[in-house]
């Protein structure tokens, strides 16, 4: 190859230009390539060689005639596929410059999603580990390996995380925004658009996400903070490892919200619970451990002093005494 080239300097040129792209490419550089130019080149050096004329029925020697033979001793039709070939090397290389480039800028951010009844987890580049619920989803933000340890959350999670000053971990759920300070917790979003958040170890700081939100609320080990209507509830000392049931695929609460309730049997059971009564909606739940969802609703209804009853995958809630719901 260096020996041809060294005999055919309007191709060694051009095959310099390319290399000097690549060269940039490869160094990092964002210089623009000029395609259209580079082939411009190419047909200005061509047009440089004068052919000779056309020999018909053989050469003056005696020798196989010869049509359009360039000054340099390239034929029409080599210079054609030199142009070609040169035309194809630029735009393999464009292809994979902007190929390589793609990969380095646009990335595309991590989503976990579960379905109805199923769990899921997933350890970060940074160690820390999350546990998705049924019927849930998170995002990871695109850059989370380079710092932005953030993640969007649309149902419920248990996160164990790995603690950085520098790097401070957030989840986003809806109106409420919860940044580590080391530790671990769960969250969840309700049926009516709050948040809850639990602490079981360490301390996190939950706020509402607005611009004119009030300043965030610590949390400890035990508290429990609802984000709801712009502003967060806090409870403190309420939270147990009973928290983390669901991870093993039961489910329990202690004076959690019926909005809670009902999120979660839509996450586990497919089950849509409608409230006939606002007055139930007022009242709290507190159920020990169960696992299976005919016995989760008949519990449920004898703690709020309700009748439930089945209409395919919704259960209708009313209070003793009220009749049918048409």
């Amino acid at each position: 190859m260096e020996a041809w080239l060294a005999s055919h300097p309007v191709d060694a040129a051009l095959v310099r230009t390319v290399k000097a792209h690549s060269d940039r490419a490869e160094a990092g550089m964002d210089r623009p390539i000029d395609v259209e130019a580079a082939l411009r080149m190419v047909r200005a050096r061509r047009s440089e060689s004068a052919p000779l004329s056309v020999v018909r029925g053989g050469a003056p020697d005696g020798s196989r005639a010869t049509r359009g033979w360039g000054a340099n001793g390239v034929s029409k039709g080599s210079w054609r596929r030199v142009t070609f070939a040169a035309a194809a090397v630029m735009v393999a290389f464009v292809g994979l410059r902007a190929w390589r480039s793609a990969g380095a800028v646009v990335q595309q951010a991590q989503v976990l999603a579960t379905q109805v009844g199923q769990r899921d987890s997933l350890t970060l580049p940074d160690g820390s580990r999350i546990v998705l619920a049924p019927g849930s989803r998170l995002t990871v933000a695109v850059g989370y390996a380079d710092g932005d340890r953030s993640v969007v959350l649309d149902g419920a999670a248990y996160f164990d995380v790995k603690h950085d000053d520098a790097h401070p971990f957030t989840v986003r759920a809806r109106d409420a925004e919860i940044r580590d300070i080391g530790t671990s917790f769960v969250v969840k979003t309700d049926a009516r658009g709050g948040v809850s958040v639990s602490v079981t170890h360490g301390i996190v700081a939950v706020r509402e996400s607005s611009p004119s939100a009030r300043p965030a609320v610590e949390l400890r080990a035990g508290d429990r903070g609802v984000v709801s209507a712009g502003t967060v509830a806090v409870t403190r000392g309420t939270v147990t490892e009973d928290e983390m049931a669901w991870t093993r695929g039961q489910l329990t609460y202690r004076d959690a919200p019926l909005s809670e309730v009902q999120a979660d049997l839509k996450r586990w059971y497919g089950i849509n619970m409608l409230v006939a009564d606002s007055a139930l909606l007022r009242l709290t739940v507190t159920m020990p451990v169960q696992q299976d969802s005919a016995r989760v609703v008949s519990t449920i209804a004898a703690l709020l002093g309700a009748d439930a009853e089945q209409r395919g995958d919704t259960v209708i809630l009313r209070s003793v005494g009220r009749g049918t719901i048409p």
